[in-house]
């Protein structure tokens, strides 16, 4: 099932709407059914930037939920929506259990908090676990699933994207172990290749890290050492708490923060070691944020129900500091993940 055809049959629509905020520049809100929901939680969005040739034949911005009461039965989604057309489909994402009865189907119960869209792939954040890689080529009809047939049609959904690989989260020191809480592509100008940009969401106590990862732009995949393994080409420590997004656009570092709910959110812009903080010029309840190079655009998506938007930002509108970015170079400990894929 071809992602433009999935894209044809689009019935739910997004509306344009004022959202609070200094720094957005557009809104969109959902359906009221999806705006309301206390079981489906946004988290992650990312965009058609960098599909593969082919993939889709429109713009469009991917919005990853999780669900938060019984995570385990019903997993988390993908929302793909048609910015010319205002409209969206949700997709299910599920992969393969073996089971006495055969293989079957089953949810993914991540927590979803970030994606990144590059090649073929919908890179998704699984926290500890590392990343979730899944082809959007992978798109299939419920009907077409036959051992995921059930389990959609018991939640609802007309479609599936089954999981492709795993990337999985490593280290030899289980103190550094990074948790993946959201990603985005980082675009450096100049015609450099887009990296992987991750971070980590943490309060006090709790790490609070930003990292990135050179990708090969010939299989769209992390690049790797001889060991077969990715390590960060940077690795940020000791940066904002409650950081929920991160993307990087002309080398500039873009960092959405949370303050609680009902609280204004903070941009953060600059590099790490030199952020300028532009407090409460966000929605409250902002989340992850990805750069958009051909619209000259960033976009980010808010998670309350009732205040649940997916926004436009200006990225040359918000100033912050040119710094050096205090890079921990990493070392033979340094966290990564494995990659065991061609």
């Amino acid at each position: 099932m071809g992602l433009p055809a999935f894209m044809d049959g689009a019935v739910l629509r997004v509306q344009d709407t004022d959202v609070p905020g200094r720094a957005v520049t557009r809104g969109l809100g959902w359906e009221p059914a999806d705006a309301s929901t206390e079981h489906w939680y946004p988290q992650g969005v990312t965009t058609s930037a960098d599909a593969a040739d082919g993939a889709t034949d429109r713009d469009l911005l991917v919005v990853s939920w999780y669900a938060r009461h019984r995570p385990r039965r019903t997993g988390s989604r993908l929302t793909f929506v048609d910015l010319a057309a205002g409209r969206y489909r949700h997709v299910l994402l599920v992969r393969a259990v073996r089971t006495p009865w055969g293989v079957r189907a089953r949810p993914v119960p991540i927590h979803a908090g970030g994606i990144a869209w590059y090649g073929p792939y919908l890179y998704v954040a699984a926290t500890r676990a590392g990343i979730l890689l899944f082809r959007v080529a992978d798109l299939l009809r419920s009907d077409q699933a036959e051992r995921g047939h059930r389990v959609a049609s018991r939640l609802g959904y007309e479609a599936v994207l089954p999981e492709y690989a795993r990337l999985s989260a490593w280290s030899r020191d289980e103190g550094s172990r990074l948790r993946y809480s959201f990603l985005s592509l980082a675009y450096g100008g100049d015609g450099e290749p887009p990296a992987l940009v991750a971070g980590e969401y943490g309060g006090v106590g709790r790490t609070q890290r930003l990292w990135r990862f050179a990708l090969d732009p010939a299989t769209h995949l992390p690049v790797r050492e001889p060991t077969g393994r990715a390590v960060p080409t940077e690795l940020h420590a000791a940066q904002s708490a409650r950081m929920q997004g991160a993307a990087v656009l002309d080398g500039r570092w873009f960092v959405t923060t949370s303050q609680g709910r009902g609280n204004a959110g903070d941009l953060l812009v600059g590099a790490p070691g030199g952020f300028r903080r532009h407090k409460g010029v966000l929605p409250t309840g902002c989340e992850d944020i990805t750069a958009w190079p051909q619209r000259r655009e960033l976009w980010s998506v808010t998670e309350w129900p009732q205040m649940r938007w997916v926004y436009a930002v200006d990225p040359d509108a918000w100033g912050g500091p040119e710094t050096d970015a205090g890079l921990d170079t990493p070392g033979l400990d340094t966290p990564g993940l494995d990659t065991p894929l061609a």
